[in-house]
């Protein structure tokens, strides 16, 4: 498979600097609980569903909520007239790019209001532009496209009707393997800056709803719907990328990013190489990641300490703690527990989570600067930390509230 020295290695390379050791134990499950085993993710306790970030007993305390999953089919019902969404339906092409290319403009950069042409475009942080999620990007077709492939598997998975599984197959396959309209397995053209550059590192952030695609692919696995030439195809594709996110330019330089941005780029490469087949390349990331993520960008007290010099504080400090608590549930598929490895000096993912929760029941005390905070939006605040506290929480299924699948 191309580029395996270098995939094997990836983890190795991120940002160094720090000179804390870390010791990953190995990952203990509860003994009547599913065992997440490596790339065959909990397809053995789960009924072949090949899941690897979405716990069974979440789905399972979705399918047992009679409004949850209620809500849910109506989703998955209203998914199948939508789509199917393509990369080539982009009405013109980012100079340089094919019509298979993924194409976004980062978040935050606005055009230029003192030329003619709006060249070059100039950055605003923490305000969105809305051109962005136009038809002239990718951006919005690629979320559309986890948005309803996930509302189409959960609903498959609650009442085992194939039509949801046959619609998201043909969205699949529109997506990621016909010829004429599958997206090519990179992001080089992913949040490019008009007038500046085509794309950059940063783009690959918007790898989460692969993240989420992978998922749903692996809930669907009990289905005929997809054969298994089609599965074997769509775990190559993952392949083909996470060996673009280790060996392209645009992957080293995020990589090497020592912000939200470099904990993101961990997950997102574990959670494809696995799901791909490549195990030995999640573990060397878990295995390296307190020492070299962790023990760079955390201080004593839990803080991340670029997220809070941000114009957003409070989402950014939670974005980047739910990041690395993501690659911590795809490391216990490697067998290592990223939940309780501690650096020598102490610092460890619950010393991160202990510094949110000092704030999450009362977010108007929250010392930094923050646009939510400054509009008075505190129930926002708490529902971003709810959010990434369930992933803490493991495998215990919420008592009350609807669980947001990661």
């Amino acid at each position: 498979m191309r580029g395996l020295i270098a995939l094997a290695g990836a983890a190795s390379l991120v940002a160094a600097g720090s000179t804390a050791a870390a010791s990953v134990p190995a990952f203990e499950y509860p003994a009547d609980g599913p065992i997440c085993r490596g790339s065959e993710g909990y397809a053995a306790d789960f009924g072949g569903r090949r899941t690897f970030l979405w716990r069974p007993v979440w789905l399972e305390a979705i399918a047992k909520d009679d409004a949850h999953s209620r809500s849910v089919v109506r989703q998955a019902d209203e998914a199948l007239v939508r789509g199917p969404y393509s990369v080539a339906d982009k009405p013109k092409l980012v100079p340089g790019a094919s019509r298979n290319d993924y194409a976004s403009i980062g978040p935050y950069w606005w055009p230029n209001p003192n030329s003619d042409d709006g060249l070059p475009y100039g950055r605003r942080d923490g305000e969105v532009n809305p051109e962005r999620d136009g038809p002239e990007f990718d951006k919005d077709r690629l979320r559309n496209l986890a948005n309803d492939l996930e509302a189409l598997s959960v609903a498959y998975f609650i009442t085992s009707d194939e039509k949801y599984a046959d619609r998201a197959a043909k969205l699949l396959r529109v997506w990621f393997l016909d010829a004429d309209t599958m997206m090519a397995p990179h992001m080089d053209f992913a949040q490019g800056i008009p007038g500046k550059v085509k794309g950059r590192g940063e783009g690959i952030i918007e790898a989460s709803d692969l993240s989420t695609i992978a998922e749903s692919i692996g809930l669907l696995a009990p289905s005929p719907a997809l054969s298994k030439r089609e599965h074997a195809s769509l775990r190559q594709w993952y392949a083909d990328f996470a060996t673009w996110m280790a060996t392209s330019d645009n992957g080293e330089a995020e990589m090497r990013k020592s912000n939200n941005h470099g904990v993101f780029y961990d997950f997102y490469l574990a959670h494809f190489a696995i799901f791909a087949g490549l195990d030995s390349v999640a573990l060397n990331i878990a295995d390296n990641f307190l020492r070299f993520r962790l023990g760079v960008q955390m201080d004593k007290q839990g803080r991340f300490i670029r997220e809070l010099k941000r114009t957003r504080s409070w989402h950014y400090s939670n974005y980047v703690v739910g990041g690395a608590a993501r690659l911590a549930t795809i490391a216990e598929c490697t067998g290592r527990d990223l939940w309780n490895a501690e650096l020598e000096d102490g610092r460890s993912l619950q010393t991160s989570i202990a510094f949110l929760r000092r704030y999450s029941r009362d977010p108007q005390s929250w010392p930094f600067e923050d646009r939510d905070h400054r509009a008075g939006n505190f129930d926002k605040m708490r529902s971003t930390f709810d959010r990434v506290d369930l992933l803490f929480a493991g495998a215990k299924a919420p008592s009350s509230g609807r669980i947001t699948l990661p």
